[in-house]
């Protein structure tokens, strides 16, 4: 007669330890696991092409670091299509797919400094130079507590263990949701202040990126991006609030929808509306639109005002 065996105890797929006992409940499918590898992967060759092109070092970096941090989780996706109770196979796509959006976060958080010297320092509530420092800073802390909550549950022998990794992983991507909602908001007041400036006060270089279809199209992008990010991470946070072997973490369909598609998504948006082409003040030597700009053109109105009533 069979006994069913403890899931701590499997180490493969066998009649004691079914498919079902294992962590997520499923074997991963395979053709979407091989599909969003290849996905990323492309993503990746486009962004390396794309920084020999521009040379665009820090976003194309941040950018392909996220897609080869998506390219090994899936491979760890495929290992675990082959055995459901592999620990390699675990370990490599827990920390992996948990950790990469924090990678293309750090690139759009560049992405504010370039167009605040460009439209108007003085409509932005910080300077644009603290963005890097600030959003950065707190993506790389998120980034090493997904890291080491990931490390900790992958390598845990107790399932005290594995909650304590749990725990770390879940507070690095509620950090990340509040650090993405603090630069959201701050990048909404920003472009509310530009849209309701009188163009007369914009300098040459910020009106023509203004009026650019290039430019709106990498702001979408942008967007598109940011939302996606978002959304994931909510469903991320969700998925870990239940403990291991909840319902939201053994359904497949929810995370390919919330998880893989969405980060393909926002990779794949980086790649199209890229900033060498959409925005090539972010190439280097940006041109600022500065307070003085304004205040120059401010005056050449008020004189030009004053000599037509005269």
């Amino acid at each position: 007669m069979l006994v069913n065996r403890s899931p701590s105890d499997c180490t493969e797929v066998t009649p004691d330890c079914p498919v079902t006992g294992s962590i997520y409940g499923y074997a991963p499918n395979i053709a979407a696991s091989y599909a969003f590898t290849i996905i990323f992967g492309l993503c990746a060759l486009i962004q390396f092409i794309q920084i020999i092109k521009w040379r665009m070092w820090s976003f194309g970096i941040a950018v392909i670091l996220g897609a080869i941090s998506e390219v090994i989780g899936y491979i760890g996706r495929i290992i675990l299509h082959g055995n459901a109770y592999s620990s390699a196979g675990f370990e490599t796509q827990i920390c992996t797919l948990t950790m990469a959006p924090a990678f293309w976060s750090a690139a759009i958080y560049l992405t504010l400094k370039h167009e605040v010297n460009v439209l108007g320092p003085k409509f932005s509530p910080l300077k644009a130079k603290w963005y890097p420092y600030i959003f950065v800073t707190c993506d790389l802390i998120s980034l090493s507590l997904q890291g080491a909550g990931g490390g900790l549950a992958a390598t845990a022998t107790t399932s005290q263990g594995s909650a304590v990794g749990s725990n770390v992983m879940m507070a690095g991507i509620v950090w990340q949701v509040a650090t993405l909602s603090v630069f959201g908001g701050l990048s909404v007041m920003f472009f509310l202040r530009v849209r309701k400036t009188p163009k007369y006060q914009f300098s040459a270089e910020a009106q023509k990126v203004w009026e650019s279809g290039r430019f709106w199209f990498f702001c979408s992008g942008i967007v598109v991006c940011f939302v996606m990010t978002f959304a994931r991470c909510v469903y991320r946070i969700a998925e870990m609030a239940g403990g291991w072997r909840n319902k939201i973490m053994q359904d497949e369909v929810g995370f390919i929808v919330f998880e893989s598609a969405m980060c393909a998504v926002a990779v794949a948006v980086l790649c199209i509306a890229h900033p060498g082409y959409c925005f090539k003040q972010m190439r280097g030597n940006t041109p600022k639109s500065t307070v003085e700009d304004t205040v120059l053109l401010e005056q050449k109105t008020e004189y030009n005002s004053s000599h037509s009533m005269a």
